[in-house]
């Protein structure tokens, strides 16, 4: 038995809709009779199964420091053993100490029960708010609330949506992972994506709607920011991020996404892909009304939707379509919403559908939406780092946020796109060390199976516990083997391998780089060069 983390979740999560304490522990091979016995000599119970005991201690030792008992649960965790015991709370210090009272039992300490609810209970009478848990309730909340969550899209749909509402006449605040924004003024730089980010918006008297988007990250170490929101979107998931903090597999992160599901308003509304399977099935979270995002209206579960009397938003016949109760009102066309580049980017074309369905259930008008969908683009204004395009000396460059596989796929289909029958696709792959070895192997062997030329790039920030670039480049070279491809160079910076990668093209060609390192001095390059920007 050992205990491998205490937590303070300041706002709803994935075990509790509300702040909770998270006692994580590895149970190794102890026998669960051992696990109870240890409780017992903690506080009496005449449970027979660990959750059950655990539960009636954490129970008797908020009674006897003067507390209520809280809500409380044991979870199995994802990783082999790990099970995490959570319960809400009230008062920070008073629960921590609860917690690492249980902690300190199930570990065969010695505790010294009447110090520790002294101890308790004198830490329940602390006044300072920070001693509180730091989110926003509903009782607080002045201004509309949309969060935004998903692994690919967040950003771009979290710019767009705030964009359309200030075409509509709102002052969003909105939070990235750039940064925060007031009505279009950033105020801070860097990724706030998690509570602290929500709470900068909300505190911002001029802001009328906060658009929020929320990673997994921010849900995971301090829960949500808020206590509820009036929309919800959740654009897709896929693999990203796992084996760290706990979550291994794709069904872990969506269920810690669907967080965001799970905190709407049920008279408030949920738009939710309908094309990804664990996203659809994050519906049964909520009692909100459901939006179906679809690019094919054909699809089954759309279908079935439509014909149950709920809504959706659609592209039928290369137009964005609003359809409710046989209700059809088409609010443009996609050679219309230049971030789709015509429809050719289909994961655009999911952003603007989730935009567009999020800005309809708050009640803007489908003339506002369609005139922000037009004037919203993926250049370095608007939406810097999400497919930012240029023509260099008839050779077009791609820059572009794909940090994991989903992200790269559709890089690569758009590339193939624009290069057309003619022009070849030399794409630049790099990505953090915090991946999978799986996930590393597998962005290389993507680029190698459908581009013509593959250059690899080294990280100087992002090794995040690798040892070196050389162990990267290995699990690369890994990858471009299975895909039966050599590299066409190694170089030791994104910037260094997208001027490699232009030195090396012709006319009709297009250069697309996975750019999350330094975007902003191949863009600046591009620019000086003068490359004209496209989107």
């Amino acid at each position: 038995m050992r205990v491998v983390e205490i937590r303070d979740l300041d706002g709803p999560n994935i075990f509790l809709l509300e702040p909770a304490i998270k006692l994580e522990v590895d149970l190794e091979d102890d026998d669960e009779s051992v696990i109870i016995e240890r409780v017992r000599l903690l506080v009496e119970s005449n449970e027979q199964e660990v959750g059950p005991a655990l539960i009636a201690a954490i129970d008797a030792l908020h009674e006897r420091a003067g507390l209520d008992a809280p809500t409380s649960l044991l979870a199995p965790l994802e990783v082999e053993n790990h099970v995490a015991v959570a319960f809400g709370w009230s008062h920070r210090q008073a629960a921590c100490l609860i917690a690492e009272t249980i902690g300190a039992a199930l570990e065969g300490d010695t505790v010294d029960f009447d110090l520790n609810i002294a101890k308790i209970t004198d830490a329940a009478s602390n006044d300072d708010p920070e001693d509180r848990p730091q989110y926003m309730r509903n009782d607080e909340r002045r201004v509309l609330a949309i969060g935004i969550t998903g692994t690919n899209g967040k950003t771009t749909t979290t710019r767009l949506i705030a964009h359309i509402a200030q075409v509509a006449g709102f002052h969003p605040g909105w939070c990235s992972t750039s940064g925060v924004y007031i009505d279009g003024v950033e105020v801070l730089n860097g990724d706030y994506t998690g509570p602290s980010g929500a709470r900068r918006v909300f505190s911002d008297p001029s802001v009328d709607l906060a658009v929020l988007e929320t990673a997994r990250g921010g849900i995971l170490l301090r829960g949500l920011g808020y206590e509820s929101n009036d929309v919800s979107v959740f654009t897709n998931v896929s693999a990203d991020h796992l084996g760290l903090l706990g979550i291994e597999t794709v069904e872990g992160l969506a269920q810690v996404k669907s967080t965001v599901i799970a905190v709407t308003r049920p008279d408030g509304y949920c738009v939710l892909n309908a094309r990804d399977p664990l996203v659809w099935e994050s519906r049964s979270a909520t009692r909100a009304t459901i939006v179906a995002i679809a690019s094919d209206a054909s699809l089954p579960q759309v279908v079935a939707h439509l014909a149950e009397g709920h809504p959706a938003v659609v592209v039928e016949d290369s137009a964005i379509v609003s359809v409710s109760w046989n209700r059809r009102i088409e609010i443009t066309t996609l050679d219309r919403v230049p971030i789709t580049f015509g429809g050719r980017a289909e994961h655009m074309v999911e952003n603007a559908l989730c935009a567009a369905a999020a800005c309809l259930s708050l009640g803007i008008p489908p003339e506002a939406i369609a005139t922000g969908l037009a004037t919203f683009r993926s250049g370095a204004d608007q939406n810097p780092g999400r497919l930012n395009v240029y023509r260099l000396n008839g050779v077009t460059v791609v820059l572009d946020y794909a940090h994991n596989e989903a992200g790269l796929t559709h890089l690569l289909k758009l590339s193939r796109g624009l290069a057309g029958d003619a022009g070849q696709v030399r794409m630049i792959v790099g990505a953090a060390g915090d991946r999978t070895d799986e996930s590393i192997i597998e962005l290389a062997r993507l680029a190698g199976a459908y581009a013509d030329a593959v250059y690899l790039r080294e990280t100087a920030r992002y090794l995040r516990g690798r040892a070196d670039n050389f162990a990267l480049n290995q699990l690369y070279l890994n990858g471009l083997r299975i895909a039966n491809r050599d590299p066409a160079g190694i170089y030791p910076s994104e910037f260094e391998a997208v001027q490699a990668a232009i030195a090396d093209s012709s006319d009709g060609d297009v250069v697309a780089a996975m750019a999350y390192e330094q975007p902003e001095v191949s863009r600046a390059w591009l620019v000086e060069q003068g490359a004209e920007a496209l989107s």
